[in-house]
């Protein structure tokens, strides 16, 4: 049986029978994002998509109907649909002069 002491107090804890019991966060995925000043990786438990809550989980993105990023308005839907009918309509009116003539 093997023992182990915790920190030098000496505490004995049975590590065959409890595997995780010096350290029972040693099995989760990490973060992983470094950080500019030390260059070190986070160390924080990391979310479904790999990364901490400070570092890229749980993004909503932009919210719905958000006009911040309306310019001109020339590739809305309502711009294209009109484009498209008007293209039309001169193609037909196009083919009706030629049919004319």
């Amino acid at each position: 049986m093997a023992t182990s002491t915790r920190g030098g107090v000496g505490v004995s804890i049975k590590t065959e029978d409890q595997p995780h019991a010096v350290n029972p966060f040693i099995d989760i995925p990490r973060c992983g994002a470094h950080s500019r000043r030390t260059g070190k990786p986070c160390r924080q438990p990391a979310m479904a998509n790999g990364r901490c809550r400070m570092h890229g989980g749980k993004s909503t993105g932009a919210p719905k109907g958000n006009t911040n990023a309306l310019k001109h308005g020339h590739y809305t839907r309502d711009a294209i649909v009109q484009r498209r009918y008007l293209r039309a309509l001169m193609k037909t009116s196009l083919e009706t002069i030629e049919a004319l003539q």
